[in-house]
């Protein structure tokens, strides 16, 4: 008959709790939903570690310090908020097993927000053996800062605000190339979708007008409420960075969008006001729904532009 001791029974349990903290057991907690567990890659093993999060910005190569990470569940309910040291590094608190999905939102003044949907990696048996923590890298980026200019098919440039008058151009109709620059080094946009709220967050150049004479064309979508007609034009993030490399712009951080404006029914004497806004974190179906585009919706800079007959 083999009788357990009390230091049979502690060494059992400390067996048992380290195969759980390196994920060669799981528990099932009662009551608990638990669904599909993945299998791990070839020469991988699934583990249940907290996570060392480090935090990026790849356009200046550097770390983000005193970036807020908050991580979010797949039932969308906050799990931790972190704040990166100087090494732009913040380990959770909680384990997280590998294989399991959170969505992670990553921001810091001056920076653009960013949403990432991270799948909890897994590890080697030997970083599983010998680290305490597994390990997930983001990227963040430093928000770009812009600036309106509008050329005509005469090739006049127009800052704002700005007045165009038809008659003294002699036409009825003109082409309007609306170039945005980011004037700020190694920094841009860079979209992502808000898994919370449901909403995808892109750049666009919102154009605004509350007047009906005048014809506008090629400006994207358009959207009418109440008196004022909105047109959306969507502006890539590769548009709207600016980087430099040894000396060299790789990237220029220029945007350019044209539109097509004819006199329509505009008189002599009469002008029709348009507000050019380019908006982050916009997502056109969200604004012709609820009349903004996103609860973050943030507007970059502005045009104001009176065409006139």
């Amino acid at each position: 008959m083999i009788r357990l001791k009390g230091w049979h029974i502690a060494v059992l349990l400390l067996l048992i709790i380290g195969a759980w903290y390196l994920g060669y057991i799981n528990f099932n907690v009662p009551g608990s939903i638990q669904g599909p567990q993945p299998s791990a890659p070839a020469n991988m093993v699934a583990v249940t570690k907290p996570i060392k999060f480090a935090v990026t910005d790849p356009l200046a190569g550097s770390a983000v310090a005193s970036a807020s990470i908050q991580i979010y569940g797949p039932d969308k309910v906050l799990r931790e908020t972190l704040t990166t040291d100087s090494s732009g590094s913040a380990t959770t608190s909680l384990p997280y097993r590998s294989g399991e999905t959170y969505y992670v939102k990553v921001s810091k003044t001056g920076y653009v927000t960013r949403w990432f949907t991270v799948s909890v990696p897994y590890m080697s048996q030997a970083d599983a053996q010998s680290l305490t923590t597994n390990f997930v890298a983001l990227q963040l980026v430093q928000l770009g800062s812009y600036t309106i200019k509008i050329v005509d098919q005469f090739g006049n440039v127009y800052t704002s605000p700005a007045t165009i008058n038809f008659t003294t151009l002699g036409v009825t109709s003109l082409t309007l190339t609306i170039n945005i620059y980011n004037t700020k080094d190694n920094s841009g946009f860079v979209s992502s979708t808000d898994p919370i709220n449901g909403v995808s967050w892109g750049a666009v150049l919102l154009l605004s007008t509350a007047g009906t004479s005048v014809v506008v064309q090629n400006a994207g979508t358009s959207v009418v409420r109440g008196t004022t007609t909105y047109y959306i034009l969507p502006v890539s993030d590769n548009m709207l960075t600016r980087q430099v490399i040894s000396g060299q712009y790789v990237k220029p951080g220029v945007a350019s969008l044209t539109i097509t404006v004819s006199k329509g029914s505009l008189v002599k004497g009469q002008t029709q006001s348009f507000t050019l806004n380019l908006q982050a974190y916009f997502d056109p179906s969200y604004f012709a729904a609820n009349g903004i585009g996103s609860l973050d919706a943030t507007s970059l800079t502005t045009f104001t532009l009176n065409l006139a007959a």
